[in-house]
């Protein structure tokens, strides 16, 4: 049963010109009363008839970004090419944070929908993403960005290729010798780590190694928590002569552990970080990284959406190649 301005308003217990006021903003109501109908309008996902529609077929050149985490350097050049790209098309843009909460994402994505604008761009807190469908069976358009999974349908994707940046780091550092490699991730069960663990996986089969899950430890993508995580895997591993650290604040966290450990880099371990946070090329020693291009990603994101916008049936998944900076943190320069 498609639920009416008129309900909203009944279940409300206010007038149908209250509802009508809170959804245009056209006169203050009460904070109560906002809050009671706002919650409403999430609950039923309510959309305005004719103003819904009208708005969806004008346009109303204003889209959204909803990214997991913006202290990553990588999200954040991200959020900048998306930016640019918005501007030079006449966008406005808005963006949310939700940092890695998927209630939250989950509320937002909610909220925005319900303010007629004109698409969604999301990098997901988690790959439980089947939330997504009631939107995108309306033709709502939503492009997933960085992160994604086929759970969600009719969504065309925008990534870097994380299969082939877990395989060409491990690669890179197996025919240099290492035959222990320990990985510190950020966050579980997203397509990003899924993706990198499985190039990982390969290149070590490649090289007729096994694969350990017990050199993989989880780093919560905060320096705090790459620190911890080296701490973790060194105790049970101090053969590890290898680390690949797949997020730039870990990174920061792993150097600062291993000097701890009185730990020489790279003549004790050899390191690969992700991303290139900006000082990178000047901590001692240099960091190895390997890169995908966030800004171009995030231009490649509005550029998709708005070919989403134009044709519902868009539903390209287009991946981005990475490339590897060597430096000395890896021990082979």
């Amino acid at each position: 049963m498609k639920v009416t301005m008129k309900d909203i308003a009944k279940e409300a217990q206010v007038s149908i010109a209250t509802v009508s006021h809170v959804i245009n903003g056209t006169k203050h109501i009460t904070e109560n009363k906002q809050k009671k109908i706002m919650n409403l309008i999430q609950k039923y996902n309510y959309i305005p008839n004719s103003t819904a529609k009208n708005l969806r077929q004008k346009t109303t050149k204003t889209a959204a970004m909803v990214v997991s985490s913006l202290p990553d350097s990588f999200v954040t050049e991200m959020v900048y090419g998306v930016e640019e790209r918005a501007r030079e098309m006449g966008y406005n843009l808005l963006l949310v944070n939700t940092n890695e909460v998927k209630d939250y994402e989950e509320e937002t994505i909610s909220v925005l929908h319900s303010r007629m604008i004109d698409g969604i761009i999301l990098s997901p807190a988690s790959s439980d993403l089947e939330y997504l469908n009631k939107y995108t069976s309306e033709d709502f358009p939503v492009v997933l960005v960085n992160r994604y999974t086929d759970l969600a349908k009719n969504t065309p994707k925008v990534t870097g290729d994380n299969f082939q940046t877990g395989y060409d780091a491990a690669f890179h550092l197996l025919k240099h010798g290492h035959k222990k490699i320990g990985m510190i991730y950020g966050v579980s069960n997203v397509s990003t780590t899924d993706e990198r663990i499985k190039g990982y996986k390969e290149a070590l089969k490649n090289y007729n190694l096994p694969f350990n899950e017990s050199y993989m430890e989880l780093g919560h993508a905060t320096v705090a928590g790459g620190a911890a995580a080296v701490k973790s895997l060194l105790t049970r591993h101090n053969d590890i002569s290898a680390l690949f650290v797949l997020n730039d604040l870990m990174t920061i966290g792993a150097i600062s552990q291993m000097k701890e450990f009185l730990l020489k880099i790279p003549e004790d371990i050899a390191l690969i970080g992700f991303g290139d946070f900006a000082s990178a090329s000047i901590v001692d020693p240099p960091i190895t990284n390997i890169v995908q291009p966030p800004a171009t990603i995030g231009k490649t994101a509005f550029d998709v959406l708005l070919s989403k916008i134009h044709n519902p049936n868009y539903k390209k998944h287009i991946e981005l190649p990475p490339s590897l900076i060597v430096r000395k943190s890896c021990g082979c320069v």
